[in-house]
């Protein structure tokens, strides 16, 4: 017993519930990115129909991220330009998972050795640039969109 009251042992001196917390975070972000860019590397897309987009039996257009799938597996397999003709928004989210992933593996290889990697003061995302970000994604994904219609992809 820790002798804290709550039956539990206390933290290793120098690593609390925040540290326990972040690495949980980093870890899953680590396998959640990992594993989205080993599908898209080694699943074999060419032998699955891609299934059933009722958008697109609704209104004859394709959706929004219509061509995403196939784009995003292009780039894992090196494919870049079939991907960006196919769907140029889906190689700024290919990046960002590809970010994500290198990213909390440098994290947790820091925090392995005591170290931390932390973002300097002027990049630090405010609630104000997070809602620009949102929409300037939104408005590139729309523009996807239009891209694909103009050029007749579905």
């Amino acid at each position: 017993m820790g002798g804290n009251g709550s039956g539990q042992k206390p933290p290793a001196p120098g690593r609390g519930i925040n540290y326990w917390n972040n690495f949980a975070v980093n870890y899953f972000l680590l396998v959640f990115s990992g594993a989205i860019l080993a599908v898209a590397r080694f699943f074999p897309i060419d032998r699955f129909p891609l299934g059933f987009c009722l958008f697109k039996n609704i209104t004859g257009l394709p959706c929004p991220t219509c061509g995403f799938t196939r784009s995003f597996c292009d780039f894992a397999n090196g494919h870049w330009a079939d991907g960006f003709m196919l769907c140029p928004f889906a190689l700024l989210v290919f990046a960002a998972a590809g970010a994500m992933f290198l990213y909390n593996a440098a994290v947790i290889a820091l925090s392995a050795g005591g170290r931390r990697l932390s973002w300097p003061e002027r990049l630090r995302v405010t609630p104000k640039i997070m809602v620009f970000l949102a929409a300037l994604l939104l408005l590139l994904l729309m523009a996807n969109w239009v891209y694909r219609i103009a050029r007749g992809l579905a």
